[in-house]
């Protein structure tokens, strides 16, 4: 779902946010070979785990999703898969990603989706729970917070029966 969304867009350079193995960034290398390839993520160990597999293909480093380590506009694209269900400052991430996408850069944001009711008993739960999990969004509120941060959204829908994408752009 990811890679598909990437086909219409050119990017020299990729951010993956919460890039947790770099799974993600290394699918992403295999399809863009060139591609300036960095990646955060909070956890310290997810970070090893990343630069055991890609080596010195990405530029990777421990940093909080509220507070990116890039100076403004630095990224063509951001990524964002599966992480985002564990910001405690959703508001706050969504304009840290806009801020250091470059003017008519993109952001593809993918997370789980969950049904009315099971999402309404999981959110009441989530925060009581030791997992890191803070709220599952509908897709109608991931287009809100990215709108809200100065993205243009293109698209916002549920891709299969658990997941949902977000494509936005940032104005040129």
């Amino acid at each position: 779902m990811v890679l598909e969304a990437l086909e219409g867009i050119a990017a020299a350079s990729v951010l993956d946010v919460g890039c947790g193995t770099g799974a993600l960034l290394e699918a992403v290398l295999v399809a863009r070979p060139d591609v300036r390839a960095l990646g955060i993520d909070l956890s310290s160990g997810m970070i090893a785990v990343a630069k055991d597999r890609l080596g010195d293909r990405a530029e990777l480093s421990v940093a909080d999703a509220e507070d990116l380590p890039l100076a403004d506009g630095t990224v063509d694209l951001v990524l964002c898969v599966d992480s985002f269900h564990h910001y405690p400052a959703p508001a706050t991430a969504l304009s840290e990603m806009h801020r250091v996408t470059r003017a008519g850069g993109a952001l593809i944001l993918g997370d789980w989706y969950v049904g009315r009711v099971f999402r309404g008993v999981m959110n009441r739960l989530l925060p009581r729970v030791p997992s890191g999990d803070v709220r599952i969004y509908t897709p109608a509120e991931l287009g809100e917070l990215a709108a809200a941060a100065g993205y243009d959204v293109d698209r916002c829908e549920t891709a299969g029966t658990r997941a949902q994408l977000l494509v936005a752009r940032r104005p040129a």
